[in-house]
C-alpha cells in the first residue's frame, strides 16, 4: 500500500477477469499488485464464475470487482494496470471487438464521477451496463455509486441487463 498525503484521493472501481491457467491465483496476484498502488485497503467483491461474453468459443471466466483509492490520474492508472497485466502474463489485447482467452483482464469501470473519452481510455467503461459479470459484483460494493452519465446505480442497470450468459457467485474464497 502506497502512503501519500499530498495528492487527491480518487475512488476507482476495477473489474478483474481471468479464463486461462489458474484463474483464482491470477486474480489473487492481480489484487496483490493493485494493493501495492492503492492508498488504503482494497474492497473486494465476491468471485463470480461466468460464461464468456462476446465470444462463446472462449473458456469460462472467474471475475470480481475492486474498489480502490488511488492518487494517480486515470491515464497514470491505466499505465499501472497494463503493467500489472503484463507482469501476470497478458500478451494479447482485444482488437476490433474480437475477444480472446486471457490470463488476466483489468478494466477501469469508474473513476470518481469522471467521464473520459480518449483514444486509449473510456470511463465509465462503455459496456459495463451490458455485462452481468460486472454488474453483480459491482452492486455488492456500490455503496452509493452512481454512473456519471445518468446518475443511475449498478443495481438499476442489473434490472435492465439483457445479458443471458450464466454468472453465479462462488462461496467462501479467501484472498
Amino acid at each position: 500500500m502506497v502512503e501519500h498525503s499530498d495528492k487527491r484521493v480518487n475512488t476507482v472501481f476495477l473489474s478483474l477477469g481471468s479464463n486461462l491457467g489458474e484463474r483464482l491465483q491470477n486474480l489473487k496476484v492481480a489484487i496483490a499488485q493493485i494493493q501495492k498502488i492503492a492508498l488504503k485497503a482494497v474492497r473486494i467483491s465476491g468471485f463470480y464464475e461466468s460464461e464468456p461474453w462476446g465470444n462463446l468459443n472462449l473458456a469460462g471466466f472467474l471475475n470480481c470487482v475492486l474498489e480502490v483509492k488511488v492518487d494517480q490520474s486515470p491515464q497514470e492508472l491505466l499505465v499501472e494496470i497494463q503493467h500489472i497485466e503484463k507482469i501476470i502474463g497478458r500478451t494479447v489485447k482485444s482488437k476490433n471487438g474480437e475477444y480472446s482467452n486471457r490470463v488476466i483482464d483489468i478494466d477501469i469501470l469508474t473513476f470518481n464521477n469522471k467521464t473520459i473519452n480518449s483514444i486509449d481510455l473510456t470511463i465509465p467503461h462503455p459496456l459495463m451496463n451490458q455485462r452481468k459479470f460486472v454488474l453483480l459484483p459491482l452492486a455488492e460494493l456500490e455503496n452509493g455509486v452512481f454512473l456519471p452519465y445518468d446518475l443511475n446505480s449498478p443495481r438499476h442497470y442489473l434490472k435492465l441487463c439483457l445479458d443471458g450468459g450464466g454468472c453465479k457467485r462462488l462461496t467462501s474464497i479467501d484472498v
